[in-house]
């Protein structure tokens, strides 16, 4: 019974994990909109920390079904053979992760659709700080002083 709660921990865990990458999602959404590159970039590096978390969270899911001799069973029919003293627990787990899932799709839709649609717009942005840097790397050398004696 221990494998059995620690797969619905984990299950747990994922679904805590997809509503964390639906706010960074969320986040990145308004960051776009506002044409906030250093807040897309962030949001862009939370992605990439979570994409990792979700690996783990892969690996272990894969290590757990197979202590339970359940490799290769979806999760939609996990409450099948889930014990029945945990069959409640784990639909409830199972309904919450599929929800979180789509909200994250969701989420995941818009911002990608957001930042295709801005792609242009951020890409002037970047192309203008270059030239501001650049100029002003130019005017630094050109109110140089040449102290050479």
């Amino acid at each position: 019974m221990a494998g059995w709660k620690d797969y619905l921990k984990l299950m747990t865990g994922l679904t805590h994990t997809l509503e964390e990458l639906t706010r960074v999602e969320q986040d990145k959404n308004d960051a776009v909109s506002q044409g906030n590159l250093i807040a897309v970039e962030e949001c862009m590096k939370r992605e990439q920390v979570l994409s990792l978390s979700l690996r783990g969270y892969d690996q272990k899911r894969d290590k757990i079904l197979a202590e339970l001799g359940l490799q290769g069973v979806a999760l939609s029919q996990m409450e099948t053979h889930s014990p029945d003293e945990f069959q409640m627990e784990t639909k409830q787990v199972i309904e919450k992760l599929r929800r979180q899932y789509k909200l994250f799709q969701a989420a995941s839709e818009t911002a990608r659709n957001t930042l295709e649609i801005n792609l242009r717009a951020i890409e002037r942005m970047q192309a203008v700080q270059a030239g501001d840097a650049a100029e002003a790397e130019e005017s630094r050398k050109q109110h140089q002083t040449d102290f050479r004696a």
